[in-house]
């Protein structure tokens, strides 16, 4: 087999990504299982990425957040951990209701992560992850319409070994991890990885005082394998605990006197020209707010000989809990008080059996797997009596609660201030049981010794049963003093609503209310491929995706019917068919390779929360819509010379509504996209140089490297925010961010020193500018962070 080709990584962010090769022949081929087998990346007929610890290492990243960019096409958004998003070729999901699933599956070590507490967690002593675009679902199962990002660890070795990385940095940076393997006995060998992450923050809030946009976690994985002949038994857990502040939410409005209400739901000219550039605005947020996960999963891994055959069983059991307390008004105003809190906690089961075998004309595998997962939500919306004058404002009322104390101050009452506050809490209540099995088989049959030709089908069914309870506000100081000086001023307490921010809610599930429902489906997949030479592989690809229907947590059934106001809570599943033709090509004389891929796919009620005024108040609406797009995809890298390696690569893509629609509370439709962009930029790309040399007895190295992505595509919905354009404030511009990372390694790697500077050139962006108090005239935006500056240094055995 040529040296070349088999050493190709099939991506340009493995490329890249590559550790500083110190000659050609030191780059190692990378084996995955996408297909789930073990396969050379460039022998997959499949669009995929790779990246391996070092990979991650070159950008100091500790999630894949910070890859963000690098790999085309891929979206992380990351702003909020326990809430985060996944996106692969702009189809991702904006819900973080416990009722609905990601079109991203997330999968460490062959265990499904689900898209709340488990997604997005620290990088433990990572093998490599594999990011596959396009329908999964055959192969990875659940929830995998859009693609998989595949997560592998490292199990325990043989051999004694022992590594720790120290990163220090500004903003309070101090990153460290330790790892410790050892062998037992001949068969037995025990792995111990420990992980710390931390920093102060990045940004000033002058309301509290205190830093915000910092993060501090922990976590831990201890693993047991034994070999049993050609047998073998590995035993994880893992634990993880993070708590930090809420992120910050920068106000657009500094302007007190600014009456918000008068916004009425259309922002002109005039209104927007009293915003201020959040990237220059100090942060003011009334609530500091805080964020935290309690992490804790066990894994047992089974591979064995049998009958000619292999097999292979997965067992997993997650448990997670997580709290996301968060300014939601952007500033520290007294009339738009404004504090929501998103608290979840789930206990999962995974069991997975699965057998495959070889003959010289077929390579298949078949097996089922099974899930049961338990999840509650408690979303609160915390506000004041002075938010609720601005609501009722809103909603064409007088300020209640200010005539109310001001007429008692003026009337002499001791005590009594016309500037009272009293605060006015309402919780939301939701419980899902998820319950699915599935069953699947693939066979890769070699129709000549260059042509194979992969049939694939999994049947799924799954149920999901929700529960709904909304109970009255809380409010008992504002009561208290109702019950004592309201009847002064002809006011009876028990007029009051029970609630407010949740009151059609409120009104239909004041007890629990349930309901339970069934999906089922069929996933295949199609795929022919053929080797005009040892170097040149083509593919072609039909595949169909499946994501589970649900429910809308902020829509509660009546408990006399099965809708509410006319409408089910539930929702269909979301499908996603897409058709791919590529190739992966090697030029092993030039030390280069290329990979590029045409894909087109359609997608199906894809559901996104969104919050907007359906009657008088705004409240969170799950959407439902088709989309269709076109695209490529291209990848590549050049060696050259031993000491320089560059490598680029883009994804060009345009995606459009088909069908997308809002109704109003008499059921027309208020908005309707079809026709218009997703949002989705047209191209995202990466390029970088990767350098070394012969220094100070050791080894020097440079990674440089780059992210870019176009304009945000806006429709008639987004364009008045997220593609705003005023001498002061400009949102959904072209993007660009670079790294860089300089190393020096002794002789045989045994230890090493870097700098690490993230964001080189210090661009920021304006990330989203929207929210919660955007329906009152008060968007409030998340920005980039500003340029890191590490120095790491590394130990190993």
């Amino acid at each position: 087999m040529n040296t070349h080709r088999t050493v190709i990584a099939g991506s340009l962010a493995a490329a890249f990504l590559a550790p500083p090769a110190w000659a050609a022949d030191d780059v190692q081929s990378v084996v995955v299982t996408a297909q789930s087998r073990k396969q050379l990346v460039q022998d997959v007929p499949m669009t995929m990425q790779v990246l391996t610890t070092k990979d991650i290492d070159a950008v100091g990243a500790k999630d894949l957040a910070a890859l963000n960019g690098y790999i085309p096409g891929l979206l992380v958004d990351t702003i909020e951990p326990t809430q985060p998003t996944f996106g692969i070729r702009g189809v991702q999901a904006g819900d973080f209701g416990i009722a609905t699933d990601s079109p991203v599956g997330i999968y460490v070590d062959g265990v499904y992560t689900g898209k709340t507490g488990g997604a997005l967690m620290n990088f433990i002593d990572v093998q490599h992850i594999e990011v596959v675009k396009g329908p999964q679902g055959t192969l990875f199962g659940r929830n995998s319409a859009a693609g998989a990002i595949a997560i592998a660890t490292n199990e325990p070795g043989k051999e004694l070994d022992a590594a720790a990385h120290v990163k220090l940095g500004n903003f309070g940076r101090a990153n460290a991890d330790v790892m410790m393997n050892f062998p037992i006995t001949d068969t037995f060998a025990a792995r111990i990885v420990a992980v710390r992450n931390g920093s102060e923050g990045w940004a000033d809030n002058t309301a509290t005082g205190k830093k915000s946009g910092g993060d501090k976690d922990w976590a831990t994985r201890i693993s047991l394998r034994k070999d049993f002949d050609a047998a073998k038994v590995v035993f994880a857990w893992e634990h993880e605990n993070m708590e930090q502040y809420g992120r910050p939410a920068f106000g657009v409005i500094k302007n007190p006197a600014l009456p918000l209400a008068a916004y009425r739901g259309v922002y002109d000219a005039a209104y927007i020209a009293n915003f201020v550039n959040p990237l220059d605005a100090p942060l003011a947020n009334d609530q500091q707010g805080s964020e935290g996960r309690l992490f804790d999963g066990a894994t047992l891994r089974i591979e064995a000989p049998l009958g000619g055959m292999t097999f292979n069983s997965i067992t997993a059991y997650r448990r997670f809990q997580t709290h996301n307390l968060t300014d939601n008004d952007g500033g520290a105003r007294a009339n738009l008080y404004l504090t929501t809190q998103d608290a979840k906690r789930a206990r999962s089961l995974q069991q997975e059996f699965k057998l495959s075998g070889k003959t010289d004309r077929l390579d298949w595998l078949a097996g089922v797997s099974f899930y049961h997962n338990n999840e509650h939500q408690d979303a609160g919306a915390y506000v004041t009596t002075g938010t609720l004058d601005t609501l009722s404002q809103f909603t064409g009322g007088a300020a209640n609660f200010a005539r109310l104390f001001g007429g008692l101050a003026a009337a002499g009452l001791a005590g009594i201030k016309a500037d009272s506050v009293f605060s006015w809490d309402e919780d939301h209540y939701s419980d899902v049981r998820t319950r699915s099995a599935s069953i699947y088989g693939d066979t890769i049959w070699h129709l000549t010794p260059q042509t194979n030709a992969t049939v694939g089908l999994r049947y799924t069914r799954d149920s999901k049963r929700m529960t709904w309870y909304v109970p009255g506000r809380v409010s008992s100081q504002l009561d208290d003093f109702l019950n004592r000086f309201g009847p002064l001023a002809g006011v009876n307490a028990a007029t009051f609503p029970s609630n407010v921010i949740f009151a059609t809610a409120a009104q239909l599930t004041s007890s629990p209310v349930s309901r339970e429902k069934d999906w089922t489906d069929w996933s295949p997949r199609l795929v022919l491929d053929h080797k005009l030479d040892r170097d040149t592989l083509l593919f072609i690809s039909l595949s169909r995706g499946y994501q589970a229907g649900g429910f809308n947590i902020f829509t509660p059934p009546n408990p006399a019917s099965t809708t509410s106001t006319g409408r089910d809570p539930s929702f269909e599943p979301e499908k996603m068919t897409n058709f791919e033709a590529g190739v992966k090509l090697a030029l092993p004389n030039l030390g280069a390779t290329i990979n590029a891929s045409l894909f087109v796919y359609k997608f199906k009620n894809l559901q996104d929360i969104q919050l907007y005024s359906v009657g008088t108040l705004p409240t969170y609406n799950v959407v439902s819509s088709d989309q269709k797009a076109h695209g490529l995809d291209v990848d590549g890298r050049i060696r050259i010379s031993s000491r320089v390696m560059l490598f680029g690569g883009f994804e060009y893509i345009d995606q459009t509504y088909t069908r997308y629609q809002r109704l109003d509370a008499a059921g027309n439709v208020s908005l309707d996209l079809g026709g218009q962009p997703v949002g989705t930029p047209r191209l995202s790309a990466m390029a970088g140089v990767n350098l070394n040399w012969e220094a100070a007895s050791g080894r020097a190295s440079v990674n440089f490297q780059g992210t870019h992505a176009t304009a945000r595509r806006c429709n008639s919905d987004t364009a008045t925010l997220s593609c705003l354009r005023t001498a002061t404030l400009k949102t959904g511009t072209t993007t660009s961010k670079f790294d860089l990372r300089v190393g020096w390694d002794s002789p045989g790697s045994r230890y090493g020193v870097a700098l690490i500077v993230n964001n080189v050139f210090d661009q920021r962006y304006v990330q989203t500018l929207a929210g919660q108090t955007e329906q009152y005239g008060a968007p409030y935006s998340n920005i980039t962070p500003p340029r890191a500056i590490g120095v790491e240094f590394r130990a190993s055995l």
